[in-house]
This record gives C-alpha cells, sequence and structure tokens, in this order.
C-alpha cells in the first residue's frame, strides 16, 4: 500500500499564500487610474445608449415617427367632435370648413385649435390627428345659466351667463333654447372692451336657482326674469322673480326652504279660489308672506 505524501508546513503555505513566481505585484496608480477611466467610459455608452431608446420609444409614442418617417398620410375620412356642451358636428364642420378631400397633415392643428378658444363659449380645446386619417377636436365649453341682452353700437346683442358669472357670446345653439332662459335684469354689467366683465353677484343666483331646481322645478320653468337690482342691499338683499303670467316674486336672501313652502301653500290656495291672478307675493318678511291680487275688474 503506497504511502501518503505529508504536507509539510511549507507546502500549506504555498497553497496559502501563493508562491513568490505567482505572487501578484500590487498595480501603480497609473494602472488604477487606467483601469478606472475604461469603467467610466463603458458606464457613458451604456447610459448614452439607454437614452437614445428611451428618446425614441417617446417620440414614437408621441407620432413624430408617424408624422416624420412613416408616410402615412391619408385624406380625413372623419372628424371626431368630444364636447361637454352645445356644439354639434353640423357646426364644427361649418365653422372650421375643411375642403372635402384635405390631406391630415395639411391642417393646422394649432391654428384650429385657436380659433375655437377665440370663440366665448370655448374654455379649451385640444386638436389632435390620429393616423391615417382622424381629425379629433375635444372642447370644453362654458354652461348656459342666464341671459343678458344690451346695447352696443346702437344694436341689440344677446349673452348668456355661465354659472360662475361669465358672459359669453353663444354658438350652436337654438334660439327657442336661448329665449327660455331667464332674463337677469339691473346687473349693472360693465365691459372690458367689447365683452361684459364676470357678474360679482353670480353664486348667489346660483345658490338661489339651485333651490328652485330642488324645491319647485315646475314653477322654476315659468320663470321668464330675475331682477339683481335689490341684491347688493346691506340692510335686505333681495331677488324679484317675474314669471311667465307677468307676476313678481320676491324672495330674501336666506332660509330659501321656508319660502319656498310659503310660495308652495299659496300657489295651492290661489288655484282652489275664483281669484286666480297674482300680482305680487312678498316672501322676504320675517313672519308672515304678502300677496297683492290684481283688479280684474281694470282687465
Amino acid at each position: 500500500m503506497p504511502k501518503k505524501t505529508k504536507q509539510s508546513v511549507a507546502d500549506w503555505r504555498k497553497l496559502k499564500e501563493g508562491s513568490p513566481e505567482t505572487r501578484k505585484k500590487p498595480l501603480s496608480w497609473r494602472a488604477r487610474f487606467k483601469s478606472l477611466s475604461s469603467w467610466i467610459k463603458r458606464i457613458l455608452v451604456a447610459a448614452v445608449i439607454v437614452a437614445a431608446g428611451s428618446g425614441a420609444y417617446y417620440v414614437y409614442s408621441n407620432f413624430y415617427v408617424d408624422e416624420i418617417l412613416s408616410g402615412k398620410t391619408g385624406n380625413i375620412k372623419n372628424i371626431e367632435l368630444k364636447t361637454d356642451g352645445a356644439i354639434t358636428g353640423k357646426w364644427l364642420g361649418s365653422f372650421l370648413k375643411i375642403p372635402p378631400g384635405a390631406k391630415l397633415d395639411d391642417i393646422n392643428i394649432f391654428a384650429v385649435k385657436k380659433s375655437l378658444e377665440d370663440l366665448e363659449q370655448v374654455t379649451s380645446a385640444s386638436v389632435e390627428r390620429i393616423y391615417p386619417d382622424v381629425l379629433r377636436i375635444t372642447i370644453t365649453e362654458l354652461k348656459p345659466m342666464m341671459r343678458v341682452t344690451v346695447k352696443i353700437n346702437g344694436g341689440p346683442r344677446t349673452y348668456l351667463m355661465s354659472p360662475n358669472g361669465v358672459f359669453f357670446r353663444p354658438v350652436s345653439m337654438d334660439r327657442s333654447f336661448i329665449e327660455k332662459l331667464p332674463r337677469i335684469e339691473d346687473a349693472r354689467i360693465s365691459f372690458d372692451g367689447s365683452r361684459p366683465r364676470p357678474y360679482a353677484n353670480a353664486h348667489k343666483v346660483r345658490e338661489f336657482l339651485a333651490y328652485a331646481q330642488k324645491l319647485m322645478p315646475e314653477e322654476l320653468a315659468k320663470w321668464r326674469a330675475i331682477n339683481v337690482r335689490e341684491l347688493d342691499s346691506v340692510i335686505l338683499p333681495l331677488i324679484i322673480v317675474k314669471t311667465e303670467g307677468g307676476a313678481q316674486i320676491v324672495f330674501a336672501t336666506q332660509d330659501y326652504q321656508k319660502q319656498f313652502d310659503r310660495l308652495d301653500y299659496i300657489l295651492r290656495y290661489s288655484q282652489q279660489k275664483p281669484l286666480k291672478s297674482i300680482e305680487r307675493i312678498d316672501l322676504s318678511l320675517k313672519d308672515r308672506a304678502d300677496v297683492r291680487i290684481s283688479d280684474q275688474r281694470q282687465q
């Protein structure tokens, strides 16, 4: 049986420390700097590649590649309209006047956006090319709450007022719809150029109409005008409603629930009696409501 060779302490140290021939010399500072520079260059190259890839993806995702490289240009087949207001596709087509056979790339989307946002009724517009053949237009509009007619250069001009008190000239709205909106009277409207400045007390009128819509929507439909002459009063702010029958209803600007309860009782009572022609109802009094009946003998 062969004898096992015993490792000496010297052999063991050679395995751990290595022989003088195989032991690496320490790197000089120049060698270390050269190695570090090589690694930095590799990292920078990798970063440039990643950035270029990300940029290419961003361009592609924003359709710049389609516009510049792919050449997917065709005639416009559809104009997609998304709006939260009254503007219709038919009105939009007549306003833009895009000729038949127009190519999608021929449309100046920035000019279209500006022309739409120049309309007082439009608060914002977005115009996009959707290749190969769709022009997408998204519009946000002011909503009408009331109307007012003012004289400008000797002629009448109708403006609508939004719930926030912004006045605007309407587009794409039927005259019958506009005429059904209640008029705002004695609002002391001032102008900034050719456009009325926003009405400061619009929030008070909006709150009042919200109560009317909630509590007596049938009567609200019969209101033709709202006079706000006394709305700025420090002692007793009032809102005066004029109905389609010519009657006046006076409201204080607080405790609407109680006032509408009284109005409902008065109107139901008047329908049960021969005298139905009411001239004025004053609901602004604290403890009662005054009702004035028109003199039918003079009619």
